[in-house]
């Protein structure tokens, strides 16, 4: 037999459904307002320019592509360089791209620029929903939607509220641990770039924990491979430098000996021809000094050519330990950004999953009273504007923004003569 709570629960299930069938064809048939476009958003740009020669358009492929808007509200362009984006929509950010791009290089005429949005920041619903968790996000997107999205008000069944708990504590302790190792990477990496003897790791880390001092000393472990392999490489380098240096020392040595041979052998086939016109010489003697002197030519080539060789491979040499230090400090610049992107993510996710973690844990200490008491549905939204979040009252007609955090709450109603058990204390000290 049904009572009360769930004849009306069950009215509001079909709401919700009604609601979300209807925004669904509302979406199909009309476009809504063109929304700011919100961090973390990906789009597609496309600039093309008419050509009047050829009656045709010319993609721009340099500067065409998909990109994510940073957390900072910027967006990193070919030729442009980050533009801040903050409050413009799809449709002006195109328009300031054309500009931008015409006013840059000098064109008479602005490119087309046109901006695709591909995937919105998701939205967050938590609190008294049977499906807390992120949704993906479109424009003209409502409170009502949102919830039916999230499979409307929660059943109150203690269990399934405790088990939400226990998965957001366990994918925030796992967080916690993505970030630990993330920043001792970022600490190794950091120590890389700089050429510095060792890693200086962030003195807040409590190197008491087992944990912690295990993953300090997998990077340092990390860290000495690389410093050692990069050593051995710059060692090899500089020794082949210094045998190419020996060479080059000693065909010069030799140059210079063939030199006096040559004078010697010029002076020596000069005095024959001497003797040979007075008669005091035969032409045998005269042809072989010529030989020996036209050897002796042939080796000092020979040494010439052996020197511009070993010059060569000095250079070499040189370029290749120059190459080496170079591709190292690309390499870790290039996974210090790949790293600090990741942490950014990784300390967003975290942020949001300890904002639902301690509204999973409200509607957990306020189970046992709302399932003996009239309930009603309270609706805030939790709104990122700049550097602050702001709490906004709303109702099922509110319109969301990208990354917005629904929270649903229960008004409860005791009956009269009856009082609420004391919901269980919780330790959130820890959760903003």
């Amino acid at each position: 037999m049904l009572n009360l709570h769930d004849f009306s629960l069950a009215i509001r299930r079909r709401a919700w459904v009604g609601a979300l069938l209807c925004g669904v064809a509302l979406g199909s048939g009309a476009s809504a307002a063109p929304a700011p476009l919100a961090p973390l958003t990906k789009v597609r740009l496309t600039v093309v320019q008419f050509v009047p020669a050829t009656g045709d358009y010319k993609r721009w492929d340099a500067v065409s592509g998909e990109f994510e808007i940073g957390p900072d509200g910027s967006l990193a362009v070919p030729t442009l360089g980050s533009l801040d984006v903050s409050g413009l929509g799809a449709e002006e950010l195109g328009t300031r791209i054309g500009e931008l791009l015409q006013s840059k290089l000098g064109l008479i005429d602005a490119p087309n620029a046109s901006v695709q949005v591909l995937e919105y920041p998701p939205v967050y619903v938590v609190g008294n929903v049977a499906t807390p968790g992120a949704y993906s996000y479109r424009p003209g997107m409502t409170v009502i939607q949102a919830m039916a999205l999230a499979g409307g008000e929660q059943r109150i069944e203690g269990a399934s509220g405790l088990s939400e708990t226990i998965r957001l504590q366990w994918d925030l302790e796992g967080y916690s641990r993505d970030i630990l190792r993330t920043t001792t990477r970022l600490a190794r990496l950091k120590a890389e770039f700089a050429r510095e003897p060792e890693i200086t790791f962030d003195p807040t880390l409590n190197t008491a924990d087992p944990v912690v001092a295990e993953i300090m000393e997998q990077e340092r472990r990390i860290f000495d491979a690389h410093t050692n392999e990069l050593s051995r490489q710059q060692v090899g380098l500089e020794q082949l430098a210094v045998l190419y240096k020996a060479e080059i020392d000693a065909l010069e040595q030799k140059s210079g000996a063939i030199d006096q041979q040559i004078e010697r052998a010029q002076q020596q086939v000069d005095s024959l021809k001497t003797l040979l016109a007075a008669g005091a010489s035969t032409v045998a003697r005269l042809t072989d000094a010529e030989r020996i002197l036209d050897d002796l030519r042939s080796e000092k080539l020979d040494n010439v050519i052996a020197t511009m060789s070993a010059r060569e491979n000095l250079n070499r040499s040189e370029r290749d330990l120059a190459k080496l230090q170079d591709e190292q400090q690309s390499y870790a610049a290039a996974q210090l950004q790949e790293q600090q992107a990741s942490l950014e993510k990784l300390m967003l996710s975290q942020t949001s999953t300890m904002r639902m973690l301690r509204q999973s844990m409200d509607a957990d200490a306020s189970t046992v009273a709302a399932q003996t008491a009239k309930t009603g549905i309270r609706y805030s939204i939790l709104r990122q504007e700049g550097e602050q979040t702001v709490s906004l009252e709303a109702s099922e007609a509110s319109v969301l923004v990208p990354g917005d955090l629904v929270r649903v709450a229960l008004e409860v109603e005791m009956p009269a003569g009856s009082s609420a058990p004391a919901p269980q204390q919780v330790d959130l000290a820890t959760i903003p």
